[in-house]
């Protein structure tokens, strides 16, 4: 347990974690890189949301296409 808590602040994450609680300035820095990190996650989050809404969209509609043209198809065979 003790070694995983040693391996933990010596590894990339915690040397980063120490460096912001040695400089409070930092915190400022990383705080507005992460809050921008995240803006943009979620802008990129919301376009494939509105992208995958498009294609639904546009699969439903061609999917109503197709079951039309094929009910037009089967009703032209019966007569």
């Amino acid at each position: 347990m003790i070694e995983e808590i040693f391996e933990a602040l010596t590894g990339r994450w915690g040397i980063a974690a120490l460096i912001l609680f040695a400089f409070p300035t930092s915190r400022k820095v990383v705080r507005t890189v992460a809050k921008g990190v995240i803006r943009a996650g979620i802008t990129a989050t919301d376009q494939v949301k509105d992208m995958v809404a498009e294609v639904r969209e546009e699969a439903s509609d061609l999917m109503a296409e197709v079951q039309a043209e094929r009910r037009e198809r089967t009703k032209h065979a019966k007569t």
